[in-house]
C-alpha cells in the first residue's frame, strides 16, 4: 500500500506537470511591407490621389494619449422658458424672447445680469457695448474630508459677456468667449473642448440665475389671481351645477388637475362633447403622512363610484354638472357638498377655476 500512494503521487505530478511548468510563448516578429510610391515616367501624368482617408494635419499635430481631451462638450442649457438655442450655431450663445414677465428685454437683462454678478462676487468692466470683461474667476475644488476638509484653487478665467440684440428689439442674444485661461499649479495650456466647457458653463450659470428670477414673476403674478372663480347656481332645468368664469376649453384643462386633489380617476373622457367620466375611490391615510403631517387632501362627500361630469358653455363662462353612471343629475345637496370640497382643494392646489 505504501508503493501505490507513492507511485499515484508520482503519475499525479506528471500529469499536471504541464500546469507547474509553463513553457515561454514564442513571439514572431512580422516584417512590415512598405509600398513604395508608383514611379510615373516623365511624360505621363500620375493617376489622383484620393485624400478622404487622408489624417488632417491639424489632428496630427495634436493631443495624443493621455492628453486627449476625453470628456464630452458642455451643452447650453435654456431652462428659461424664453430662452432658446440655435442649433447651428457655434458660437457659445443663447437667444432670449420679449414676453410678459421681462418688459424692455434688454433693461431686463443687463439688470439681472448686473445682479448675478454682485451676487457672485464677480467683479466686472463695461466695455461701453452692451457687455461686459470679467475679471478672474475662479474655481475650487474641495479636497480632504470631515474637519479636514479645505478648498483648493484648480484654475482662473476671464471671460467677455455680450448681449446682441435683434433689430426689432424682442429678441438678444446672450453671448460668453473666454479672454484669458490659467491653471493653479501646471503650465498646461487649455484645449480648445476645455475652453468651450467653461464658456457653456459659465453661460448656464447666468441662464440659470434668469430662470430662477422668470419662476418667481410668474408665482408672483399666479398669486395674484382671484382666489376662487367657481361658483354654485341653478339652470333653467333646475338643476344644481357648478359655474366658473373661465372659459370652456381652460374650465376643461384645470378640472383634470383638480381630479388628482379629489381622488378622481379619469376612465374616459369625449373631448368633443366635454364630458368627462371618472371613478371616486376614498384615499386612504398613508404611512408616513399619518407620521410626518401635512396637508391632507379634501375628501368628496359622495359615495365611491362612477360619475359623469358634462361641461357646458354659458354667458357666464362654463356650467359644470354633476350626473351618475346612470346620467341621472345629482341632488342639489350633493353638489353643493363637492362645490366646497372643490373650493378647497381649488386654493391649496392654486388652480385658476
Amino acid at each position: 500500500m505504501h508503493y501505490w500512494i507513492s507511485g499515484s503521487v508520482l503519475a499525479t505530478l506528471l500529469v499536471s506537470g504541464c500546469s507547474m511548468w509553463t513553457t515561454p510563448e514564442t513571439t514572431k516578429s512580422v516584417e512590415t511591407k512598405t509600398i513604395n510610391e508608383l514611379a510615373v515616367p516623365e511624360g505621363l501624368t500620375p493617376p489622383n490621389k484620393p485624400g478622404q482617408f487622408d489624417i488632417p494635419p491639424g489632428v496630427v499635430s495634436g493631443a495624443v494619449g493621455e492628453a486627449v481631451e476625453l470628456r464630452a462638450p458642455m451643452q447650453v442649457l435654456a431652462v428659461s422658458t424664453n430662452a432658446r438655442v440655435e442649433e447651428d450655431d457655434k458660437e457659445v450663445r443663447v437667444f432670449f424672447e420679449r414676453n410678459e414677465f421681462t418688459g424692455d428685454l434688454m433693461a431686463h437683462l443687463k439688470t439681472n445680469l448686473t445682479n448675478f454678478f454682485a451676487l457672485n462676487d464677480i467683479n466686472v468692466t463695461e466695455d461701453g457695448n452692451n457687455g461686459w470683461q470679467t475679471d478672474w474667476v475662479s474655481q475650487y475644488e474641495e479636497t480632504g474630508w470631515w474637519f479636514w476638509k479645505s478648498e483648493e484653487l484648480t484654475q482662473q478665467t476671464k471671460f467677455q459677456v455680450s448681449l446682441e440684440p435683434k433689430v426689432h428689439g424682442r429678441t438678444v442674444g446672450l453671448h460668453v468667449t473666454m479672454l484669458h485661461h490659467k491653471y493653479a499649479q501646471t503650465e498646461q495650456s487649455i484645449t480648445t473642448i476645455a475652453q468651450r466647457r467653461e464658456e457653456v458653463h459659465f453661460l448656464n450659470r447666468m441662464i440659470d440665475h434668469l430662470a430662477t428670477i422668470e419662476m418667481d414673476q410668474i408665482r408672483a403674478v399666479k398669486a395674484k389671481l382671484p382666489d376662487v372663480m367657481l361658483t354654485r347656481a341653478i339652470n333653467e332645468k333646475d338643476e344644481a351645477i357648478l359655474l366658473t368664469t373661465q372659459p370652456i376649453d381652460v374650465a376643461w384643462n384645470q378640472l383634470e388637475l383638480l381630479f388628482e386633489q379629489v381622488s378622481l380617476t379619469v376612465t374616459d373622457l369625449n373631448r368633443t362633447e366635454y364630458v368627462y367620466y371618472v371613478n371616486f375611490a376614498k384615499p386612504e391615510a398613508g404611512f408616513w403622512g399619518s407620521i410626518w403631517g401635512g396637508d391632507e387632501k379634501p375628501v368628496l362627500p359622495i359615495a365611491e363610484g362612477e360619475y359623469q361630469l358634462h361641461l357646458s358653455k354659458t354667458d357666464k363662462g362654463t356650467a359644470i354638472k354633476w350626473r351618475d353612471k346612470d346620467g341621472k343629475p345629482l341632488n342639489q345637496e350633493q353638489v353643493y357638498a363637492i362645490y366646497d370640497v372643490f373650493v378647497a382643494a381649488i386654493r391649496q392646489a392654486k388652480l385658476e377655476l
